[in-house]
C-alpha cells in the first residue's frame, strides 16, 4: 500500500512540475543592452539567466540558433512551442563571398539552451523514475 502511495506521489509531483512555466535563456547576440552576453557558449560569467516563456502561448521547448539569422551573424536564444529540430546547414546568401555555418538546436526542460549539450526531457527522468518504482515495487 505504501509503495503504491509513493508512486502516485511521484506521479503527481512530476506531472505538477512539467505543468509550470517553460524558463529559457532568451538573448540576441544583436542585443544592444546587453551587448555580448549572448554568445555561442554561455558561461557562469555572463549575467544571463533563464526567464519565463509567458510570451509564447503554448511554450514547450527551447531553442539555440547559431550563425546566420535575421541578416546578422551570431546567436539567439528563445522560446518555442514548436520543435525546431536539431541540425546544421551551409548558408550563402546572394551577395556573401563565404558560406556560414548555422546550427539550430532545439530541447524541453528549465534552462536546456546554454550549449550544445542536449538535455533528457522532463518524460524521460519521469519514466525512468516510473521503472525504478515499479522494479522496487516487483522485487518485494
Amino acid at each position: 500500500m505504501f509503495v503504491r502511495c509513493e508512486v502516485l506521489f511521484c506521479v503527481f509531483a512530476a506531472l505538477v512540475s512539467s505543468s509550470l512555466a517553460l524558463n529559457c535563456y532568451q538573448c540576441s547576440g544583436s542585443d544592444p543592452e546587453k551587448p555580448f552576453q549572448c554568445n555561442e557558449w554561455l558561461n557562469s560569467d555572463k549575467s544571463i539567466q533563464p526567464e519565463p516563456c509567458d510570451n509564447v502561448y503554448g511554450a514547450k521547448y527551447c531553442v539555440k540558433h547559431i550563425g546566420r539569422y535575421e541578416g546578422g551573424i551570431g546567436a539567439k536564444r528563445f522560446c518555442s512551442s514548436l520543435d525546431l529540430g536539431n541540425y546544421c546547414n551551409y548558408v550563402k546568401n546572394p551577395g556573401d563571398t563565404l558560406s556560414y555555418r548555422t546550427c539550430v538546436y532545439t530541447c524541453t526542460g528549465d534552462g536546456c539552451n546554454p550549449a550544445n549539450s542536449i538535455a533528457p526531457s522532463t518524460m524521460t527522468y519521469l519514466i525512468l523514475l516510473i521503472s525504478v518504482l515499479g522494479l522496487r515495487f516487483y522485487m518485494r
